[in-house]
């Protein structure tokens, strides 16, 4: 039973806590899934913008520089070798330029070309001869745009001489007529490096993407190569309608990259039309959920829940089972003869039932009610004065009162002690046996005579308490042995003592 109560009580928190703790998960991890996708796609934006930003700044540098006058003086070479050398010296100068932190900290570009109105490379920096000649309307658009319109442009370039992708700045070399002479075109590598500068000020990873590949990336090299398998994997479609821009943006998606999962989404780079470049932005998936385990705290108070629990219910198991293995023995003992043991308990919760079973145990034994204790919840074993006969009394004054309950008759008084030496003799030469059978036999028959009911006084119940008596009187009266005879006065069956000395 004391498992029983242990097990339900357990079974019953474990329950509940297990339930508490998979809810508070589901709904942390929904909550804080929710809350990253939604902060993705906001960083998605921000970068966007601050991009076009730093675009337009850059721009504007490339711009400036273009109008100045050692730009212009290149075309007021003689000929070609004084213009490349010119071209050089001036693309030498906008290298320095751009390196001075003044510029916004983006450091050297890697590379600064100067063309003429063709868009045929005049010279470049860091070598005089490397690209010389070159066509770039075919690889970057944007150079013819701007050499036909006189705008500056931005465009992605991806430059076949070192196979880089360049975010470039095209601003056309104008005469002080406005006659368009050439162009500088200054850029810089998407590089891995860029891509983490600016994870840092966003605080999540991005990656730079061109088609079929994962082109530069905050993220280290394995999961850089998990991320193009994703993209141009299972996510292909997706990504190649981002690049071509039939979307601006894909939905967040999920994938594992080096083992742990991240939440991301893929967009189009602006101010890009020549070459489709993408962008992604992604955040630790893994890292976030994290934050869920913070609902552990659930599963520690569920342990220390089932602790209690088993150490409560061993303890209040205890009280219940101690009492009623108690009462188990108590009637195991009156089942085996000792029929004058009454129960008794401490617990309040089982003493009903303990006085109930007395109560029970009385009716059997033929033993008169006692009355019950202050709590009302124990009946005490019959002493001298319980004995549902009065004969089984001589306190002075009891004298012939009204019979008791059951039968019993009226107690004989004290001087009514018989001690005739003769009969005493008598009495004394009968075996224990033969005087309890007999003084019963006589007992019981004058009980009948007088139309009473004896079913409820059992023999040895009798006998008990006859010796019970008997020693009382030998004590009292100071003699061997005390004997009884039976007799019938005034209507009540009485016992009457006789002093054997």
């Amino acid at each position: 039973m004391r498992l029983k109560i242990i097990a339900g009580n357990l079974g019953v928190v474990v329950l509940l806590g297990l339930v508490a703790y998979f809810t508070v998960t589901s709904q942390l991890r929904t909550q804080l899934s929710n809350e990253l996708e939604a902060d993705i796609d906001n960083q998605r934006v921000l970068f966007d913008r601050s991009f076009r930003l730093s675009a337009l700044e850059f721009l504007d540098l490339v711009r400036d520089r273009a109008a100045t006058r050692q730009l212009r003086d290149i075309f007021g070479g003689l000929d070609l070798d004084s213009r490349r050398t010119r071209a050089f010296e001036a693309a030498e100068a906008t290298h320095a330029w751009f390196g001075d932190p003044a510029r916004g900290g983006r450091g050297a570009p890697d590379i600064v070309a100067v063309v003429d109105d063709t868009g045929k490379i005049i010279a470049r920096d860091g070598a005089r001869n490397v690209m010389f000649g070159k066509a770039l309307g075919g690889s970057l658009p944007a150079l013819a745009q701007a050499l036909k319109t006189g705008d500056p442009a931005h465009d992605v370039w991806l430059e076949d001489e070192q196979k880089k992708v360049l975010q470039t700045a095209i601003a056309p070399i104008r005469s002080e007529t406005g006659t368009i002479l050439g162009a500088l075109v200054v850029g810089y590598d998407l590089s891995n490096g860029l891509a983490s500068s600016e994870a840092k000020v966003l605080k999540r990873d991005i990656a730079f993407v061109i088609d079929g590949n994962v082109y530069s990336s905050s993220l280290d090299g394995s999961r850089s190569k998990d991320l193009k398998e994703f993209l141009f994997g299972g996510a292909k479609a997706t990504t190649q309608s981002v690049l071509g821009g039939q979307m601006a943006a894909s939905q967040a998606w999920r994938v594992t990259l080096g083992g742990d999962e991240y939440t991301g989404v893929t967009s189009r780079l602006p101010l890009a039309p020549s070459l489709p470049v993408g962008f992604t932005v992604l955040g630790d998936r893994t890292v976030r959920m994290q934050l869920a385990s913070t609902a552990n705290v659930i599963l520690i108070m569920l342990v220390l829940g089932a602790l209690l629990v088993i150490g409560y219910g061993f303890a209040i198991g205890t009280s219940i089972m101690r009492p009623i293995e108690e009462i188990e023995e108590g009637i195991l003992a009156v089942i085996n003869g000792k029929t004058d043991l009454r129960l008794e308990t401490d617990s309040a919760e089982l003493g009903g039932l303990a006085f109930r079973i007395n109560q029970l145990l009385n009716v059997f034994t033929g033993t008169e009610e006692a009355s019950e204790d202050a709590e009302g919840k124990t009946s005490v074993p019959p002493a001298a004065s319980h004995w549902k006969d009065a004969e089984f009394a001589d306190a002075p004054g009891a004298g012939a009162a009204a019979p008791a309950a059951g039968g019993a008759a009226a107690a004989a008084p004290a001087e009514e002690v018989i001690d005739d030496p003769a009969l005493a003799a008598k009495l004394g030469a009968e075996s224990e046996a033969a005087y309890n059978d007999r003084v019963y036999r006589e007992y019981a028959a004058a009980k009948q005579a007088l139309g009473e009911n004896v079913s409820n006084i059992p023999q040895d119940r009798f006998a008990q308490r006859l010796k019970g008596r008997a020693d009382a009187l030998v004590q009292k009266h100071g003699c061997r042995m005390v004997r009884f005879q039976v007799h019938t006065q005034n209507n009540q069956v009485v016992l009457r003592p006789v002093l054997i000395r």
